[in-house]
């Protein structure tokens, strides 16, 4: 009960499009506030703690939290959704809130006070832990509410799918075009395009808030931390709305 299905395509790719802008924004907003913190692309973390340990830089301390911050959320949010799922509540529409609420927390430390100066702030290693939280909560919601939707911040295996289901676009239209009234043919050309433009839809989305991040912080500073829980809101809203009218139809 309220995961996402494939057959409604434009809902999914709008969805999974808010979801990677969210993820695209905030990884980059953390990584200019919090001192090279990657919070949606672990991968980068996991990079920069190995090159700090080296350097001996303090920083690293931080960086290997935040990556066990977005494990256990991670782990949290599948034990979250599998109860959700027991109990018959909207799994969707509470997910994305739990998501929010993490997001609303690193806010709420990194905005009030003075700039974060010192990697080894309280402050700053708190506020990167639970924008991980909020990250792992986003991966695992994909990962078990959005059947076949590609990862909403992780793309360097969408751009490795990109490249494979391009190829695979190419062969499905030259089978077709060589056997024009085979269905088959014409089956895997329409799988093929609608798996490229939900990756397109993800991979742009990541792209768009990447450069969001860092664009709202230079015109407002800190303050613009706040937009990626607005997109969340309304999610939050659309998915509340969504199930109300899913019971809706099922009672008539």
């Amino acid at each position: 009960m309220g995961e996402i299905s494939r057959a409604n395509e434009e809902s999914t790719r709008i969805v999974s499009a808010l979801l990677s802008f969210v993820a695209g924004y905030v990884d980059s907003f953390t990584f200019i506030t919090l001192f090279g913190l990657f919070v949606a692309n672990v991968t980068g973390s996991f990079v920069i703690a190995g090159a700090e340990i080296v350097k001996n830089d303090p920083s690293w301390i931080g960086k290997l939290l935040a990556i066990a911050a977005f494990f256990l959320a991670a782990f949290l949010t599948a034990a979250f959704i599998a109860c959700a799922r027991q109990r018959g509540w909207p799994a969707l529409m509470w997910t994305i809130m739990l998501e929010t609420f993490f997001l609303a927390a690193f806010v709420a430390l990194v905005l009030p006070g003075a700039p974060l100066t010192d990697p080894s702030d309280w402050r700053g290693i708190a506020a990167g832990l639970l924008a991980a939280m909020a990250m792992g909560s986003q991966s695992a919601l994909v990962r078990l509410l959005m059947p076949g939707v590609p990862q909403t911040n992780v793309m360097t295996g969408n751009l490795t799918e990109l490249g494979v289901e391009t190829t695979e676009l190419v062969l499905a239209w030259y089978r077709c075009a060589c056997e024009p009234g085979d269905a088959e043919s014409r089956a895997r050309l329409t799988g093929a395009r609608k798996h490229l433009s939900l990756l397109s839809y993800v991979t742009i989305g990541f792209l768009i808030g990447s450069a969001a991040g860092p664009t709202a912080y230079i015109v407002w500073g800190l303050p613009g931390v706040i937009a990626p829980i607005v997109f969340l809101g309304a999610l939050s809203l659309w998915a509340l709305r969504r199930e109300r009218q899913m019971q809706f139809s099922g009672r008539g």
